[in-house]
């Protein structure tokens, strides 16, 4: 059951899901407590690069759950929370910048009317020191209870003590080479310290004030009270008091977790079967009673959590996101939740579901029994939020209608002039030398109504533009915003618009989206150049309507550039060339390849559609006639294109497994370095050093190697997308059936590769599998000839080759149809007029 949620929510038979939050992939800190001014319920701070957000989760669906976001001036390392100010009662928050700490109160003012209620951060202490901070931890050192005091951690392991925004003293270590976890004992007044050694000591705060740093310049020895060798590295510490006498430190290593009495005593040990990534130790009942238990929480990099009693695992379950960070929350509707940060930046908060029973012949459980008047309630309540969902929608249609009204939006393509945003690389030569300045005008009649609009430019690969969104506060009568589009790579051209996305926000705060579509023009990515009469490939385009000279249809170039009858247009990008000529009553298209057939094309064919529009002719069609040995090679490129963009990814996912190998051997390495550089005397490090230095050479190597193989990835799935384009707009014209080309069109996907983003089998699969469901298995042999792929990956070699044999039979009946409805004598699809800007 979902109370609410902010971002999305989950729910699985273990793990229940109440709400989550976004946060990014630089989120670095996360704590969890309660303050006097939000005193019904627990708050969830997080650290996102220089931005505090602080949450209090809440079961009211049209409350918000976020209190505030706050812009520092620095990167924030850690977040705490104590009484750093003795005068103020409520609890404070500690943020912790490399060079600097503050300290904040979080103040609530109630709102006046409809206003509602305002949070913010009120500044107490700000205080800079010299030395770069690594983490942080606080506490009343020395026995003092009035106030807590603040230890920072050093990235040369030293601690630097200090009280509000007072200096109190410093401790060096000379055998930390790279700072671990620390955290204060406040039952015994001591710190506990994880070395870079792989050792764990114990120092009292006492004992750390008597060898500070004029101690140390006397070479006097600082003697922990205890130490414990871990073996392995101590990734996070925790001490949490378990009774009136003791307190329990749980430390996590990367295969065990240990725990210890303040006096050095270990309690019990795990050995885990998994890598751990982080955990959380909490008490059932209070540390003075006898009954209380502590319970610990372990979360892996499989995504799953695990929850012990001493060495007794008591529950385990799936988690969505693998976790970096979790804690417990004590909500007002929710009294034991579960915060956790994912590595993306999603803060979780959730429950367990039922109660686990780990006993096999426990007696089964036993139904309640159903208020039928409970029932009716529930459904009454789910009918009128369906009703306000409704009403809802009526009012951002209003809202929708209203701002259409008022605001006037105008999109157009400017010549293309010199290129002043792309740089060379020098002794390449130069690559795209224009660009094409979009101009986008809006004009609104009554400001008042737009409270801002976001401008977002999309286009495909290897087009760029010099600002992907523009946002605008106000709109102060006209607008006029220019953007750039100009070539990045040397790559076939698929696509040549350009969508451009109005992201609207009324006064209201209803969001309206509108969109625009541009075609660019022919001569940003080509030039005419010296006829070339013979190409191997040929596509015609018959009209019903006279034969329209090329200088009336390409009027980007000058009309001396261009013959009346043949022309011949170079690619900027690849070299490559195309020709169009003008034979009696048809066109004929030319080239060497497919890939450069398309774009052509497809601004061929917008501008005579657009010329005939112009001209007011009633029932243009068009169609194209080719041999069957075109579509065959058309089919046969097609398919070669995604067998070989398929191996490319194949070859990079395997430079990708080599990094991640590479990388776990170089920290593997570089821990047994720092052993043996901190053991008394050092250890003998040169078969260490080579193996590092070798391991950081293949390190760069396979970097190198990623980037180049992006790259091909990337310029062979612009030409996947080319070939495919082409495909489809050859069978738009040939097919009468509206559904199997609409299908057909998902399954091809070519909408799907962009730069970033080249996982087109994954897509595809998924579209041949529904369509071999839905049209094609008509028969016991097409089931058997026709199988589905298998569970493997999708880049497997089985489901490449499976896919490729689907793919081609699908694309094969498509054309087959399309030429039995020709010979019936059925007239060809209509090309309805449409207005491009």
């Amino acid at each position: 059951m979902s109370i609410f949620k902010v971002k999305y929510w989950w729910s699985t038979d273990s793990l229940h899901t109440k709400e989550t939050v976004s946060g990014s992939q630089n989120a670095y800190s996360l704590k969890v407590d309660r303050f006097n001014s939000h005193s019904d319920s627990d708050c969830i701070l997080l650290a996102e690069e220089s931005t505090i957000k602080v949450f209090k989760p809440n079961i009211e669906q049209e409350n918000s759950h976020t209190l505030l976001e706050s812009e520092l001036e620095d990167v924030i390392l850690q977040i705490e929370t104590g009484k750093f100010v003795s005068e103020i009662a409520d609890r404070q928050i500690i943020v912790l910048h490399a060079r600097s700490y503050s300290i904040y109160q979080l103040l609530k003012q109630e709102g006046h009317t409809n206003a509602g209620e305002q949070n913010k951060l009120e500044p107490l202490v700000r205080h800079a020191f010299t030395r770069k901070a690594d983490s942080l931890t606080c506490g009343p050192f020395g026995n003092i209870k009035t106030r807590d005091f603040i230890c920072i951690q050093g990235l040369d392991g030293s601690l630097s003590f200090f009280d509000q925004d007072t200096f109190l003293f410093l401790c060096i270590f000379n055998d930390v080479i790279i700072p671990g976890p620390i955290s204060y004992i406040a039952n015994c007044d001591a710190f506990v310290l994880c070395k870079s050694t792989w050792v764990l000591e114990i120092y009292s705060y006492q004992q750390l004030r008597e060898f500070s740093e004029l101690s140390l310049r006397q070479n006097k020895q600082n003697v922990p009270q205890w130490t414990y060798s871990a073996c392995e590295e101590i990734t996070q510490i925790q001490v949490i008091q378990t009774s009136s006498n003791f307190s329990s430190i749980i430390a996590l290593g990367e295969r065990h977790l240990c725990c210890f009495q303040d006096n050095g005593l270990m309690k019990f040990m795990i050995k885990f079967d998994y890598m751990p990534m982080c955990f959380n130790s909490y008490l059932i009942g209070w540390y003075y009673e006898p009954t209380a238990r502590m319970l610990v929480m372990v979360a892996s990099d499989d995504c799953k959590l695990y929850v012990y009693e001493n060495t007794t695992l008591l529950w385990s379950c799936d988690l969505l996101h693998p976790v970096i960070s979790i804690a417990r929350c004590f909500l007002k509707n929710l009294p034991g939740g579960i915060v956790s940060l994912s590595n993306t930046g999603i803060v979780n908060v959730g429950y367990l579901g039922t109660e686990p029973d780990l006993n096999g012949n426990a007696r089964a459980m036993i139904n309640e029994p159903i208020d039928p008047e409970q029932i009716q309630a529930e459904l009454d309540e789910v009918e009128s939020a369906l009703q306000k969902l409704l009403d809802d929608k009526d009012e951002a249609a209003t809202s929708f209608s209203l701002v259409e009204r008022t605001i006037n939006i105008k999109a157009d393509v400017g010549k293309p002039v010199q290129n002043l945003f792309q740089e060379f690389s020098k002794g390449d030569e130069a690559l795209h030398l224009l660009m094409c300045p979009i101009i986008v005008m809006i004009t609104c009649d009554d400001p008042k109504i737009i409270q801002n609009v976001q401008i977002s430019y999309v286009c495909c690969f290897p087009f760029a533009c010099s600002e992907s969104a523009i946002s605008l506060d106000r709109i102060n009568g006209t607008e006029i915003i220019e953007t750039q589009v100009f070539l990045t790579s040397h790559c076939d051209i698929s696509d040549t618009r350009v969508v451009i996305m109005f992201t609207i926000t009324d006064s209201a705060g209803k969001i309206v989206v509108l969109s625009r579509e541009i075609l660019l023009p022919i001569s940003l990515y080509c030039t005419p150049i010296e006829i070339i009469s013979e190409n191997q490939y040929m596509l015609s385009v018959r009209t019903n309507n006279p034969i329209v000279e090329f200088t009336q249809i390409f009027t980007d170039f000058n009309g001396e550039d261009l013959s009346s009858n043949t022309i011949t247009f170079g690619y900027r990008s690849t070299k490559n060339t195309i020709t169009l000529k003008i034979r009696d009553d048809h066109y004929i298209i030319e080239a060497n390849n497919f890939t450069e057939i398309t774009s052509v094309l497809d601004h061929f064919l917008v501008k005579l559609i657009d010329h005939h529009r112009r001209m007011s002719t009633k029932d243009f069609r068009f169609d194209f006639q080719y041999d069957k040995e075109f579509k065959k090679q058309l089919l046969h490129n097609f398919l070669k294109s995604i067998e070989i963009h398929a191996k490319e990814r194949i070859k990079l996912k395997g430079f990708e497994d080599e990094l991640m190998t590479l990388h776990g051997q170089f920290t593997l390495i570089q821990k047994k370095l720092l052993v043996q550089y901190g053991s008394l005397p050092p250890g003998d490090c040169e078969s260490l050093e080579f193996l590092m230095k070798d391991t950081h050479h293949r390190l760069v190597s396979t970097v190198q190697e990623i980037v180049k193989c992006k790259d091909t990835v990337c310029n062979l799935g612009s030409t996947l997308s080319t070939v495919g384009r082409l495909i489809l707009c050859i069978l738009k014209q040939v097919t009468h059936d509206s559904l199997k080309m609409k299908l057909i069109e998902e399954m091809m996907s070519v909408n799907s590769l962009y730069e970033d983003y080249q996982e087109w089998e994954e897509a595809a699969v998924q579209g041949v599998f529904y369509i071999l469901n839905t049209l094609l298995k008509k028969s016991d042999k097409d089931k058997e000839k026709l199988a589905p792929v298998t569970e493997q990956d999708a880049l497997s070699q089985i489901n490449v080759k499976r896919c490729l044999k689907q793919t081609k039979v699908i694309l094969e009946m498509m054309f087959e149809d399309a030429s039995a409805e020709d010979q019936d004598g059925r007239v060809a699809r209509t090309e309805e007029l449409v207005e491009v800007i």
